[in-house]
């Protein structure tokens, strides 16, 4: 006991200076010499017509930079005050009353209506991240009319439905507006499954709202807040798989409602398509624990991305985009169509870096900053503190496949994206290893160390994502 005890507290502090050096790089990004940019990234990236602003080449932390000074400091000061105390404090945090975790159906679908609005109200004003300018511009443009997507079939057509109607009663002039509606609508779903997700999940209301703080405080939170780009659909579909997985694994439900909501999923995107060996494990787990017949298991495991992707392929095809679209022009990879980040030569003027450069080590390092940036080092130090207490059971491996999965395309991505920022492309990764990390930190630790632990991390990760929100609602100027 004694042993477990000296160990939790050596976790909470490096979890403390940790987190207390993130808040220094964020402080101080504006102070960082831009030269150092060029240690990092190549001149095609970095120099004067580069993709990267020279002085943001650590561009994952350069949001919190866009707050007023005066709020800079005092919002770190605050931030790092609680987590010296939650860090190092030796009293006791969790013999006060604490919070009742909402559990009426009701409530949340209350919680998920009145978040709407909050999600619209606060959107995004801009289009220059990703490939928003091209899609918002291409669906209305008279000589495009874009409404077939092979990279999002689904996501596309309903956003340029929408659009189209926008266009005839109201006289919409681009589809922005139709993504900041749906992506708002989207957020108000997402709020619901994290409800669900949460209370399910969580033994205790304690783990329930440590789980929720984690998941809600993220920033990919900001495919909500009218992000016009094809992922926010299948980040909402991704919460509820991990939650109809759960359920799964404790016999509420059927596989079969797994297994559509991915096929849904993949029909929006192809690149959820990585999250279907995790659901085959869920097969094999029913089949061999749950003594489900093969034939059942298979049948649920199959029929449905057979009918949804058969329907995507019938309407894609009706379409004029059929499987030689697919194959040809609309194959993924970028604008050279090739997969994997080289790994010793570049060979296209798409190619920016090497799979074992500093330049794709960097880009990674400030993809984790933006969108997660506790996962993977809180993950590791729980590995290397609390490897026996770490939970082994079917649902742990379960978000365990489906976050190595999506951590391995995400370091290996083609290097068409190099560079650019594109963040929002790999953020859907961080929806699994953050439900890892919060599983893991609620079964590991004792209850004040789960509870230190996962609110240090709320209160610094959700700092980061109110200022990247607040900083997307500012109207920069147009790159394009």
């Amino acid at each position: 006991m004694a042993g477990r005890i000296i160990t939790e507290r050596r976790l909470l502090r490096i979890l403390a200076f940790f987190s207390l050096a993130l808040l220094i790089i964020h402080l101080f990004i504006r102070q960082l010499p831009a030269s150092w940019g060029a240690f990092w990234y190549p001149q095609d990236l970095i120099g004067p017509d580069g993709i990267v602003p020279a002085g943001e080449w650590l561009w994952g932390a350069y949001p919190f930079s866009h707050l007023w000074r005066w709020l800079q400091w005092a919002l770190a000061g605050a931030t790092a005050a609680a987590t010296i105390w939650l860090g190092f404090s030796s009293s006791p945090l969790l013999s006060r009353p604490h919070l009742r975790f909402p559990r009426r159906h009701r409530f949340h679908a209350l919680a998920a209506l009145l978040s709407i609005p909050l999600f619209y109200l606060a959107r995004i004003r801009h289009t220059n991240w990703g490939d928003s300018y091209i899609i918002v511009k291409a669906i209305a443009h008279p000589e495009v009319r874009f409404f077939y997507n092979w990279q999002a079939p689904l996501d596309t057509v309903v956003h340029a439905l929408l659009f189209r109607y926008g266009e005839k009663q109201w006289g919409w002039v681009d589809a922005l507006p139709a993504y900041w509606i749906l992506s708002s609508l989207a957020g108000g779903v997402m709020v619901w499954a994290l409800l669900r997700l949460a209370l399910e999940v969580g033994r205790d209301d304690m783990e329930r709202w440590l789980l929720l703080g984690l998941l809600a405080t993220l920033s990919p939170m900001q495919l909500f807040f009218g992000y016009p780009e094809n992922y926010t659909f299948i980040s909402a579909l991704m919460i509820i798989f991990f939650w109809l997985g759960w359920r799964f694994i404790q016999g509420r439900t059927s596989l079969w409602w797994v297994s559509l909501i991915l096929a849904l999923a993949n029909g929006n995107h192809p690149v959820t398509v990585a999250l279907q060996p995790a659901l085959w494990f869920l097969a094999w787990w029913g089949w061999r624990r749950r003594k489900i017949q093969l034939r059942r298991v298979l049948l649920e495991l199959v029929l449905p991305p057979l009918l949804i992707g058969g329907g995507v392929f019938v309407m894609m095809s009706h379409g004029g985009h059929g499987l030689a679209s697919l194959m040809g022009p609309e194959a993924p990879g970028g604008g050279d169509h090739h997969l994997w980040v080289p790994l010793s030569q570049i060979s296209t003027n798409w190619e920016h870096y090497t799979m074992f450069s500093l330049s794709h080590f960097m880009d990674i390092i400030n993809e984790q900053l933006l969108t997660a940036p506790f996962n993977l080092f809180t993950l590791a130090l729980l590995l290397l503190c609390c490897f026996r207490t770490m939970p082994r059971d079917a649902y742990s491996l379960f978000l365990l496949l489906a976050a190595a999965i999506l951590l391995l395309w995400t370091f290996t991505w083609n290097a068409d994206y190099g560079g650019r920022q594109d963040w929002d492309l790999f953020s859907i990764a961080a929806w699994p290893t953050t439900l890892l990390l919060g599983y893991g930190i609620t079964r590991a630790l004792s209850a004040d160390a789960s509870f230190r632990s996962g609110l240090m991390i709320i209160l610094n990760q959700g700092l980061y994502t109110l200022a990247w929100i607040y900083a997307n609602t500012i109207p920069w100027p147009d790159k394009h």
